[in-house]
């Protein structure tokens, strides 16, 4: 890391430019009037006031009443706890208002919408809350073991203890072996002429109206990639395929572990 970075640090912790290089150059000097921190921070001295004053407002800075005016920053350990601590706090409070303003705003409802997503984690993290939205049944198929993760597994089992029919299928017996004997959930080995030949990373099925289908962006697992879909006639046709592709684990009663 070099200063440039670290000014960088500083703005992402809530710091203007003019601020984050004044408290850096406090950092170097120890104490300095305006003329020493302009000279140090590469900040025109006029704009050294107006940044001390910011980073005193925040209790970062110390200021001596002496002619010239003398600053000196807190101590790191305070400056570390400030910052963050405010950090947290803005977030709590940016977050909380974005929950009350959330679909508040009236708009024409555009159900075709096939969404895109990006990423191992977005695409789990919209894994897991699929399924926890489930009413009557979800079908979740991956080969990958490393996709079972503790979030989906646990929504998974969460789902199916709340009467919801969830199966896990897969062609892998590595994938089936994470389910528990005991466990709500059915489990399903796909069968060996089913295998579609295509590289699908996970494939989820929610009630009769949402799917969710990903892949790897190249051979040899590349960047995943996903869409998702609901309560459109696209999702619908997409579930009536899937359905009639693993129609066997729904249809069984009482579940089969394999």
């Amino acid at each position: 890391m070099n200063d440039e970075d670290a000014i960088e640090g500083l703005k992402r912790l809530g710091l203007t430019t003019y601020e984050a290089r004044v408290f850096l150059a406090l950092q170097k000097l120890g104490r300095g009037a305006a003329s020493e921190i302009s000279d140090v921070a590469d900040v025109p001295r006029s704009q050294v006031y107006g940044a001390a004053e910011g980073l005193e407002e925040r209790g970062l800075i110390e200021t001596q009443q002496s002619t010239p005016t003398v600053y000196r920053p807190v101590s790191l350990e305070q400056a570390r706890r400030l910052l963050l601590d405010q950090l947290a706090e803005t977030g709590a409070e940016t977050f909380d208002y974005l929950d009350t303003i959330q679909d508040t705003h009236e708009q024409d409802e555009h159900t075709e919408s096939i969404w895109l997503l990006n990423g191992a984690d977005a695409i789990t993290s919209r894994v897991a809350e699929l399924i926890q939205g489930a009413d009557e049944r979800v079908l979740y198929a991956t080969d990958d073991p490393d996709n079972l993760d503790d979030g989906v597994h646990a929504a998974l089992e969460a789902t199916a203890e709340d009467g919801v029919t969830v199966v896990l299928a897969s062609l892998e017996p590595a994938v089936l072996a994470q389910i528990a004997e005991d466990s709500p959930i059915r489990s399903y080995r796909v069968p060996e002429d089913r295998d579609m030949d295509v590289d699908v990373a996970q494939l989820l099925m929610v009630d009769d109206d949402t799917l969710l289908l990903s892949s790897y962006s190249a051979a040899g697992r590349g960047a995943e990639v996903a869409f998702w879909t609901s309560e459109n006639i696209f999702a619908t046709v997409m579930v009536e395929l899937v359905t009639e592709w693993f129609r066997e684990p729904f249809d069984a009663d009482p579940p089969e572990f394999d």
